[in-house]
């Protein structure tokens, strides 16, 4: 029986997770004199992408931990792919990052950098934004250590073993949050606030439809639930965004 992970273990997590797995001399008012209106800009900006589209909160998140789970919270999911190397954001499993998310960053950045140019780095900017973002979704408001640098490289081949898939098993999950220092606790907690967001059809679709040659469902579902996720993802093969909660 897996033990349930409190609040405040969340808020921890999401703590440690806004740290990036390389970097030190982190500080809170590393910008304070250099862009003391970080902040306040960060706020408008994510608050006002919400207003507009509150799916962009899970997007947001979902992008900060593709981000922080390869090489650590560097913004470099969000370097785009040149003549020579193809970056972690044409990796297949970052081909659905929203791209409200992007777009939230790239508001903040411009807007910061009428501001204070040349100054934030897009990585504390990600980080950032996922913490307002998180909070005004009804999740904890978390102090966010800042002075991150930004990557100047981005790999695809670093994106495989370090982002699970929806038919990653559990105990390559574990080792795969292990390897980063996380308890399976903390791992559960983790996954957990993905459920801020929805589930795309085509993720799950196998369990659905072709489980088995013998069970085309997979026995595990609750015949009621499965029968719902039929009919919400019937035509999740004509429409990959189809998402059913």
């Amino acid at each position: 029986m897996v033990a349930m992970v409190s609040p405040s273990s969340l808020f921890l997590i999401l703590l440690f997770l806004s740290i990036p797995f390389s970097e030190s001399n982190l500080t809170t008012d590393y910008y304070k004199n250099s862009c003391p209106h970080l902040e306040n800009i960060i706020r408008e900006t994510v608050t006002s992408k919400y207003i507009s589209v509150p799916a962009a909160a899970a997007g947001t998140l979902r992008l900060f931990f593709h981000d922080c789970m390869v090489g650590g919270c560097d913004a470099s999911v969000l370097i785009s792919s040149n003549p020579f190397t193809k970056a972690e954001r044409d990796a297949d499993i970052n081909l659905a990052l929203p791209g409200d998310a992007f777009d939230v960053i790239v508001r903040a950045k411009t807007a910061l950098e009428l501001s204070c140019p040349g100054i934030v780095s897009c990585a504390d900017i990600l980080a950032l934004a996922t913490r307002n973002f998180v909070s005004i979704a009804g999740g904890p408001f978390y102090t966010v250590m800042l002075g991150r640098k930004d990557s100047l490289e981005s790999n695809i081949s670093s994106v495989e073993a370090n982002i699970p898939r929806a038919n990653t098993t559990m105990d390559e999950i574990i080792r795969m949050f292990e390897s980063k220092n996380f308890t399976v606790g903390e791992m559960v907690a983790l996954s957990g606030a993905h459920t801020i967001g929805f589930s795309h059809c085509k993720e799950f679709a196998y369990r659905l439809f072709g489980y088995s040659r013998s069970t085309p469902t997979d026995p595990s579902y609750h015949p009621k639930f499965s029968a719902a996720l039929k009919t919400l993802c019937a035509n999740y093969k004509n429409d990959s965004d189809m998402a059913a909660f």
